[in-house]
This record gives structure tokens, C-alpha cells and sequence, in this order.
């Protein structure tokens, strides 16, 4: 997998490999927002994904916080201990983003990577309000379009989205490979 041999920084690519890595990173991710739909998303979806994002974080011993967010209601919400308002700024920022753009935040970090673009010169988004970091997903209803977020903070950015992607496919029922 892709995710597993990329760690950029947010600071921009080394050499010509890199921005492969980067070009193939973002395709797996353009992949991943067009199978990883929903049929409905109701409250009662918002607590079985909720609840298996924190299944899927106690296998990973990951210290994480969750935010699923639909149509700028918080549906679902839960803070491992260790976890604090820092973790709260990065779940807003990560989910402005997603709220914004109508892709995952990691999706965004792929984009500014490759054309060397600035999130707020360029695109006009505050740094503080906005991140381009993984951890945020969008929740995509087949047949309507963005209508939330899913958030997860607290491990290396990869590692964020990763636990995500991994719930939606089980969720979903969807094989990525």
C-alpha cells in the first residue's frame, strides 16, 4: 500500500521519487472518495461507524479523537484518554477542509504537495481554520453529494486517514485492492 512508504512532511518533496509517491498516493486516495459511498447515512450509521472507529483504535492502541459530522451537526463524538483540545483544534481544521473542498483533507495534502501551492495564499483558507493533513474524510451519499465528515486525530497524519479508510471499507463492505 501506498500510505505505508510515504512520510512527507507538508514541507515539500526531496526528489523526483517522491513526487511519484506523492502522484500514486493521491490516486489511491481518488479511488478510495469514489468507492467509499453511502446508500444513507443516519444518526444510527453515524454510532456503528463511530463505534467501530474506536474498535479499530484500541486494536491499533491508538489514543485518538472522532468527530462525525453531518450537515454541521456533531452526530458522533468520542476522546480516548490522552487525548485533548488539541486534538479538537485538528479534527475542526482537518474538517473545514473536507466541509470546503469536498475531499479528504489527505486528498488536499496531495494536491499542494504536487503543485507546490499554499493552502492560505493560494487557496485562500486560513491555516488555522483549515489543515491539509489526513484525518478527515468526507461523507459522500450516492445520488445527493458531501453531506459531512468523518474526523480522526491523534496519529501521524497517514496513520489518521488510514483508520478511516480501513473502517469504511469494512463498513461499506468495499475491497480497495
Amino acid at each position: 500500500m501506498v500510505l505505508e512508504k510515504i512520510e512527507f512532511t507538508y514541507l515539500g518533496f526531496y526528489n523526483k521519487e517522491d513526487m511519484m509517491d506523492i502522484k500514486a498516493l493521491q490516486n489511491e486516495i481518488i479511488k478510495q472518495e469514489e468507492l467509499l459511498k453511502f446508500d444513507h447515512f443516519s444518526n444510527d450509521d453515524a454510532l456503528e461507524v463511530g463505534m467501530l472507529l474506536i474498535e479499530e483504535a484500541k486494536k491499533r492502541n491508538a489514543p485518538v479523537a472522532i468527530d462525525i459530522t453531518v450537515n454541521g451537526y456533531k452526530v458522533f463524538r468520542y476522546g480516548f484518554q490522552g487525548t485533548n483540545a488539541h486534538n479538537d483544534m485538528w479534527l475542526r481544521r482537518k474538517m473545514n477542509t473536507v466541509n470546503t473542498v469536498h475531499k479528504s483533507s489527505l486528498h488536499v495534502f496531495t494536491i499542494l504537495e504536487q503543485t507546490g501551492e499554499d493552502l492560505g495564499k493560494d487557496w485562500f483558507l486560513d491555516p488555522m481554520e483549515y489543515a491539509c493533513m489526513g484525518g478527515g474524510f468526507p461523507i459522500h451519499l450516492k445520488g445527493t453529494g458531501i453531506i459531512g465528515c468523518i474526523g480522526v486525530s491523534g496519529l501521524p497524519h497517514l496513520e489518521d486517514h488510514q483508520v478511516i479508510i480501513d473502517v469504511l471499507c469494512k463498513y461499506l463492505n468495499v475491497t480497495l485492492n
